[in-house]
Parts: C-alpha cells; structure tokens; sequence
C-alpha cells in the first residue's frame, strides 16, 4: 500500500505494506525452497550411493548409467555443500542477527508509544485511558484554554505543557533516530511510520513546540496536527502488537542490548 502526503509545500511518499508482503513471502519461500531442493538431493545421492536399484534398471540408460549416475551424483553433493554453507554462514547468522535487534528495536518502539500516550491521558486526566486516541474535536476541547490551565501533568508537575511536550517530542525523535539506525532489520512498512512521525508539524520546535510563541489560549488551533500526529501513533502501536510484542521481552535477557544502543548495526 503507497500514501502520498502534502506538508509545508513538500510531496511526501511512503510505499510499504506490499513491499514487505512482498519481501516476507520471497524470504520464508527462499528457505524453505532451498530446504526442500536439499532433501530431495540428498535423497538422491543416498539412493546412488546405497542402493542397489541403479538407472541401469531403465532402457534409456543403457550402456551410459554409470556416467549419469556420476554427474547426477556430483550436482547433488554440489548443491548440499552450497546448501550447508548458506545455512551456517548466512540463515542462522542472520536469525541470530535478528534475535537480538528485534528486541532493542522493540522496547524503542514501545517507549515511543507509551511515552506519546501519556501526553493523552494527561490532557484527559484519565489513567485508565492507556490506549486511548482522540479524534480531531475531541483534541479540538483537550486542547482548549480551560483544558490546558487546569490539567495536572502526572510526573512532570513542575512542568507548564509546552515544556513538557518539548520534552516527550526530544524523546521521541531519539528514539525514532536509534530505531533507524539500528540496522537493516527494521521493517519497511516501521520505517515509513517513523518517517511520518519525525517529519510531523508536532514535533516541529518552530511550530507546535515553539516557546516562544506558545500560547494556551489558542492552542487548541493544533488540533489538526495532533488528531494527524496520533493516528501515526496509533498505527506505531498496532504494528508493535502485530510484530514486535513477542520480542519485547526478549530485550530485557538479552546481553546485546547495551551494544545496540550505543553502535549502529550497519
């Protein structure tokens, strides 16, 4: 699936849902491919080397059985060596590869989206609201003078919002940055999201963020922005439960984590 996003006078385009469709499926064909073409020929070589039943038994192969079984034998034993080498040196290396950047990329992600919802459940003052995201009117009142002026901004009480919101988008925007960097694991259809998040007028310091000209009365102007930038967050969290959950807690067992936060992959 391919969106196409008009911002600040510049075409964004994002291509990803049939690509990684696409690339998942040539992958898991791949493997297994290659693992069913190994049997057969190992398979094969068994029934040259071992068995008594030989192509001679066959009119066709008069007189040449021997020379046929030899070259059939020798392709054979090519390809499981070929075979042996690919999986040892490049399937199981990339799967362990895997094993621990999932994990790292997994808890980034999952800090981005907890860290975005509790903006929304300190301007609804409501905790059990843990995935909750509002539509563009109901920012439109989250928003409002009243809204803003009266809140209490759990953990940050010291904090007016404007600080507080420059302090989760700086969050975010590491984290979105460390997940990009962490290698060529991460998933195509992950990436256009982050892209999309980074590239929002919300976490814009000369826009929505500005100090300077923040001011409570008219915030509630961003309401666009916000109801756009959280529909991102919400498509961020249901492609972690869809594909990163199970390797969340991973992350926390694992001895590579330290590693994959300070050097990138590639």
């Amino acid at each position: 699936m391919c969106e196409i996003e008009f911002k600040n006078g510049k075409i964004s385009f994002y291509c990803f849902s049939l690509n990684k469709l696409i690339t998942n499926r040539i992958h898991n064909m791949k493997i297994k491919g290659l693992t069913v073409i190994f049997v057969i020929t190992f398979l094969i070589t068994f029934w040259i080397n071992f068995i008594d039943f030989k192509l001679s038994t066959f009119w066709i192969f008069t007189n040449k059985a021997t020379k046929a079984e030899t070259i059939i034998d020798n392709l054979c034993l090519s390809y499981i060596a070929g075979y042996i080498f690919y999986f040892i040196n490049v399937y199981l290396v990339e799967r362990s590869e895997k094993r621990h950047i999932l994990p790292y990329v997994a808890d980034k992600v999952q800090s981005i989206v907890i860290n975005n919802l509790h903006i929304v459940t300190v301007l609804t003052q409501d905790k059990k609201k843990n995935k909750y995201f509002p539509d563009r009117n109901e920012f439109l009142a989250l928003l409002s003078f009243e809204n803003l002026t009266t809140i209490k901004i759990y953990n940050y009480e010291k904090k007016d919002f404007i600080t507080y919101l420059n302090i989760r988008a700086e969050g975010t925007i590491k984290n979105i940055d460390k997940i990009l960097n962490s290698g060529k694991y991460v998933d195509d259809e992950l990436k256009a999201i982050l892209f999309k998040l980074k590239e929002s007028m919300l976490l814009n310091s000369d826009y929505c963020l500005n100090q300077s000209t923040y001011d409570a009365k008219n915030f509630n102007r961003y309401n666009g922005v916000f109801n756009t930038y959280f529909k991102d967050i919400q498509k961020l969290s249901e492609f972690y439960d869809k594909n990163l959950k199970s390797y969340y807690w991973l992350n926390h067992k694992g001895k590579f984590f330290k590693k994959y936060d300070i050097v990138s992959i590639e």
